[in-house]
């Protein structure tokens, strides 16, 4: 009974595993390989990078051992006149305890230190905290959601001049700014002369990744990947002295 019970759940978490991987969340199994062994490819990539200070660590060294020595001595002789009727003298070993205590009191304090000054980090950064692991996808477009494009062809059709429309757009309100802070949106002409935008991410792998899309300009809203962006970029449809 016992091991039916426990091949059923077996059985069950590996459905899920399956049902979520198929469904496209493989977080569900990158975060426990991650949390478990993720620390060593980051100690593969960082520790070839840094840089000894041998003089640095010579004299924390240094310092260490005379902290060591010195309490050693202090902490010997009040041992002696506090208790001048004990015949056991102070030992190494307590000595050596107290320097490793204190070392890693201070260890403890930059680590918390850190923490904290990367939660801050984190919390007021404008940047997502996560990347979506599907690939060039129109429909899964973050900018295809928030209708940047569409509020630069208003502004277009408002009368403001195309070398304006970022500007504009960084002066909106607070959503509208965080999206043109993140996004390019370059004046971009249909073949009459039909106003119309391409609109894609200022970090280059968040371009790679997702590319782009264009509005206006005789078409409705189509998207493109990053491979087609240097082509549309240096094509005459791009107003001049607008393209990053």
């Amino acid at each position: 009974m016992k091991a039916t019970k426990v091949t059923g759940w077996v059985l069950g978490v590996l459905f899920l595993l399956v049902l979520f991987t198929c469904s496209g969340q493989v977080w569900l199994m990158q975060v426990p390989w991650t949390l478990a062994v993720g620390w060593v490819g980051f100690l593969q990539r960082v520790v070839p990078e840094v840089t000894w200070r041998w003089g640095a660590i010579a004299e924390t060294v240094a310092v260490v051992a005379v902290l060591g020595v010195g309490s050693h001595l202090f902490l010997r002789r009040l041992w002696r006149q506090l208790r001048p009727d004990d015949e056991r003298a102070w030992p190494v070993r307590w000595s050596v305890s107290l320097v490793a205590l204190l070392v890693l009191l201070f260890s403890a304090t930059m680590a918390t230190v850190g923490i904290g000054h990367h939660v801050g980090w984190l919390a007021s950064g404008r940047a997502p905290l996560t990347v979506s692991s599907w690939r060039f996808n129109p429909r899964h477009m973050e900018w295809d959601n928030e209708g940047l494009c569409r509020q630069a062809l208003d502004l277009s059709r408002s009368g403001v001049p195309d070398a304006r429309i970022a500007q504009a757009l960084l002066r909106g309100d607070a959503g509208t700014r965080t999206k043109a802070e993140r996004l390019h949106v370059v004046p971009w002409r249909g073949a009459g002369g039909e106003a119309g935008f391409l609109v894609f991410p200022r970090d280059p792998i968040s371009r790679e990744n997702s590319g782009g899309v264009h509005c206006g300009g005789g078409v409705e809203q189509e998207s493109f990947q990053a491979a087609e962006l240097p082509k549309l970029l240096a094509g005459p449809r791009v107003a001049a002295d607008t393209a990053p």
